[in-house]
């Protein structure tokens, strides 16, 4: 794991919102069951263990020709019922990009006012295709919202990547970490179970020491160099 700046570790109420972003275009259909079963692990892993979910403050946005949020960025001990997502449409970046900016402007505030020392936002992003936004190139507008200098909430960003995914794309949105499946379990489950795993361990551990954590590499996946920009 390797350790991000920018955090403050003077307060003691820390709280990183935390955005579990997940691919849910018709290409992931066949993996619709390993995504409902890795999402029901996250949650009962975050009930279970307080020490986990008074730090990582989850919200899960899916995204296809829309995006949506699944769950909402509340107490996981309030919540009623344990969303499912399901797999259709197109795989639209920039709807995706607007609703998670919009999502982060609200939690923070959100947190803030409940005295909660926020950290900066994280974004854990999954996908297995490239952006089909219209006009084509459209999807960069999403990059540019998220990454906006000039928005004080502007998130980290980590992409993990099978199937079809772009690198470029996974570069490009990508602010601390971009991860693309490689080899045989490239374009199969087990690519899909590897991320959400690392995306579960880097929780943890993020939890464990009160400031982001990330891998600095997930077996059977590269390391991508980052397109960062100005």
């Amino acid at each position: 794991m390797s350790t991000q700046p920018g955090f403050d570790n003077s307060y003691k109420a820390r709280g990183l919102p935390t955005y579990l972003v997940l691919d849910t275009s018709t290409s992931m259909k066949g993996f619709e069951k390993l995504l409902n079963d890795t999402l029901l692990h996250i949650y009962d892993t975050l009930f279970t263990r307080p020490e986990i979910s008074e730090f990582i403050h989850l919200s899960v946005i899916s995204f296809n020709t829309a995006a949506h949020v699944v769950t909402p960025m509340t107490d996981i001990e309030q919540l009623q019922n344990l969303p499912t997502v399901t797999c259709s449409g197109a795989t639209n970046f920039l709807p995706m990009a607007q609703l998670v900016r919009d999502q982060i402007d609200h939690d923070v505030e959100t947190l803030s006012a409940s005295s909660v020392a926020v950290l900066r936002p994280v974004v854990f992003l999954l996908t297995d295709g490239a952006p089909t936004d219209r006009p084509v190139g459209t999807w960069m507008n999403g990059v540019d919202l998220l990454q906006d200098p000039g928005w004080k909430r502007h998130p980290h960003i980590v992409t993990y990547g099978f199937g079809s995914a772009s690198e470029q794309v996974l570069s490009k949105l990508a602010t601390v970490a971009a991860y693309l499946a490689e080899g045989d379990m490239a374009s199969t489950g087990e690519a899909l179970s590897a991320a959400l795993a690392s995306l579960l361990n880097s929780l943890v551990a993020s939890a464990k020491v009160r400031q982001l954590q990330v891998p600095q590499e997930i077996s059977e996946f590269r390391t991508l160099p980052l397109d960062l920009m100005d």
